[in-house]
Protein backbone atom coordinates (compact mmCIF):
# COMPACT_ATOMS: atom_id res chain seq x y z
CA UNK A 1 0.00 0.00 0.00
CA UNK A 2 2.35 2.57 1.17
CA UNK A 3 4.70 1.92 -1.92
CA UNK A 4 1.38 2.50 -4.53
CA UNK A 5 1.35 5.73 -2.49
CA UNK A 6 4.93 6.45 -3.16
CA UNK A 7 4.87 5.54 -6.61
CA UNK A 8 1.54 8.14 -7.24
CA UNK A 9 3.18 10.56 -5.23
CA UNK A 10 6.86 10.04 -7.27
CA UNK A 11 6.24 8.85 -10.64
CA UNK A 12 9.51 8.17 -11.90
CA UNK A 13 11.88 9.34 -9.90
CA UNK A 14 11.05 6.10 -7.60
CA UNK A 15 12.53 4.18 -11.23
CA UNK A 16 15.54 6.44 -11.23
CA UNK A 17 16.32 5.73 -7.19
CA UNK A 18 15.92 2.01 -7.75
CA UNK A 19 18.45 1.56 -10.97
CA UNK A 20 20.32 3.11 -9.22
CA UNK A 21 20.70 1.35 -5.78
CA UNK A 22 20.35 -2.43 -7.97
CA UNK A 23 16.74 -2.40 -7.98
CA UNK A 24 14.97 -5.58 -8.70
CA UNK A 25 16.57 -6.49 -11.66
CA UNK A 26 14.31 -5.30 -14.17
CA UNK A 27 15.49 -2.29 -15.71
CA UNK A 28 19.04 -3.17 -15.76
CA UNK A 29 19.32 -6.30 -16.98
CA UNK A 30 21.27 -5.68 -20.01
CA UNK A 31 19.61 -8.63 -22.23
CA UNK A 32 22.47 -10.96 -21.81
CA UNK A 33 21.12 -13.32 -19.53
CA UNK A 34 23.67 -13.15 -17.17
CA UNK A 35 21.20 -11.15 -13.97
CA UNK A 36 18.69 -12.69 -12.20
CA UNK A 37 17.87 -15.57 -14.78
CA UNK A 38 19.97 -18.31 -13.12
CA UNK A 39 19.71 -17.86 -9.43
CA UNK A 40 20.44 -21.22 -8.71
CA UNK A 41 24.80 -20.47 -8.36
CA UNK A 42 25.48 -19.26 -5.58
CA UNK A 43 29.11 -17.30 -4.88
CA UNK A 44 30.96 -20.12 -3.00
CA UNK A 45 32.34 -17.19 -0.03
CA UNK A 46 28.21 -16.95 0.11
CA UNK A 47 27.69 -20.44 0.34
CA UNK A 48 30.13 -21.01 2.91
CA UNK A 49 29.46 -18.17 4.93
CA UNK A 50 25.46 -19.32 4.66
CA UNK A 51 26.73 -22.57 5.81
CA UNK A 52 28.79 -20.92 8.66
CA UNK A 53 25.69 -19.06 9.81
CA UNK A 54 23.54 -21.95 10.09
CA UNK A 55 26.06 -23.93 11.97
CA UNK A 56 26.25 -20.97 14.77
CA UNK A 57 21.98 -21.06 15.05
CA UNK A 58 21.83 -24.66 15.45
CA UNK A 59 24.61 -24.06 17.98
CA UNK A 60 23.38 -21.50 19.68
CA UNK A 61 19.60 -23.46 19.95
CA UNK A 62 21.48 -26.47 21.05
CA UNK A 63 22.84 -24.63 23.52
CA UNK A 64 19.78 -22.90 25.00
CA UNK A 65 17.86 -26.10 24.78
CA UNK A 66 20.41 -27.47 27.21
CA UNK A 67 20.28 -24.62 29.31
CA UNK A 68 16.28 -25.09 29.33
CA UNK A 69 16.86 -28.94 30.00
CA UNK A 70 19.09 -27.61 32.74
CA UNK A 71 16.86 -25.99 34.92
CA UNK A 72 13.35 -28.11 34.05
CA UNK A 73 15.99 -30.65 36.04
CA UNK A 74 16.71 -28.45 38.55
CA UNK A 75 12.89 -28.00 39.04
CA UNK A 76 12.22 -31.66 38.84
CA UNK A 77 14.25 -32.59 41.89
CA UNK A 78 13.46 -29.53 43.81
CA UNK A 79 9.65 -30.55 43.52
CA UNK A 80 10.46 -34.37 43.66
CA UNK A 81 8.67 -34.67 39.79
CA UNK A 82 9.40 -37.55 37.48
CA UNK A 83 10.21 -36.87 34.24
CA UNK A 84 7.65 -37.99 31.75
CA UNK A 85 8.50 -40.85 29.73
CA UNK A 86 8.49 -40.68 25.93
CA UNK A 87 6.10 -42.84 24.55
CA UNK A 88 6.62 -44.84 21.62
CA UNK A 89 4.16 -44.36 19.09
CA UNK A 90 2.67 -47.82 18.27
CA UNK A 91 1.92 -48.57 14.50
CA UNK A 92 -1.55 -48.45 13.86
CA UNK A 93 -4.51 -49.60 11.82
CA UNK A 94 -7.45 -48.43 10.84
CA UNK A 95 -8.98 -45.00 12.71
CA UNK A 96 -6.90 -43.55 15.43
CA UNK A 97 -9.63 -42.69 17.54
CA UNK A 98 -12.50 -45.38 18.70
CA UNK A 99 -15.61 -46.29 16.33
CA UNK A 100 -18.27 -44.67 16.86
CA UNK A 101 -20.91 -46.53 18.87
CA UNK A 102 -24.21 -47.13 17.52
CA UNK A 103 -27.68 -48.58 18.65
CA UNK A 104 -26.81 -51.95 20.14
CA UNK A 105 -27.42 -54.58 17.84
CA UNK A 106 -30.60 -57.16 18.47
CA UNK A 107 -29.61 -61.10 17.87
CA UNK A 108 -30.47 -62.45 14.95
CA UNK A 109 -32.51 -65.16 16.75
CA UNK A 110 -35.90 -64.03 17.58
CA UNK A 111 -36.29 -66.87 19.89
CA UNK A 112 -33.44 -65.67 22.18
CA UNK A 113 -34.55 -62.31 22.36
CA UNK A 114 -36.95 -62.28 25.27
CA UNK A 115 -37.22 -58.85 26.61
CA UNK A 116 -39.54 -59.74 29.58
CA UNK A 117 -36.51 -61.75 30.81
CA UNK A 118 -33.79 -59.65 30.49
CA UNK A 119 -36.01 -56.57 32.48
CA UNK A 120 -36.34 -58.44 35.25
CA UNK A 121 -32.63 -60.00 35.20
CA UNK A 122 -31.76 -56.09 35.33
CA UNK A 123 -34.24 -55.72 38.33
CA UNK A 124 -33.18 -58.94 40.59
CA UNK A 125 -29.68 -57.55 39.92
CA UNK A 126 -30.53 -54.26 41.07
CA UNK A 127 -32.15 -55.06 44.07
CA UNK A 128 -29.16 -58.09 45.11
CA UNK A 129 -26.85 -55.13 45.47
CA UNK A 130 -29.50 -52.58 47.82
CA UNK A 131 -28.72 -52.75 51.55
CA UNK A 132 -32.08 -53.65 52.59
CA UNK A 133 -34.29 -56.05 51.54
CA UNK A 134 -37.74 -54.88 49.58
CA UNK A 135 -41.18 -55.60 51.20
CA UNK A 136 -42.34 -57.83 48.16
CA UNK A 137 -39.51 -60.38 48.11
Amino acid sequence: MASFIMKQMMGSQLDKVKELAGGDGEKNDGGNGSGSGGGDEEDPEVAEARREADEKRNAKYAKMERQREEVRQNIREKYNIKKKEESIPLPCEGRLTADKKGPIPLPDDDDSFDPIKMATDALNTITEKLPFKLPWK
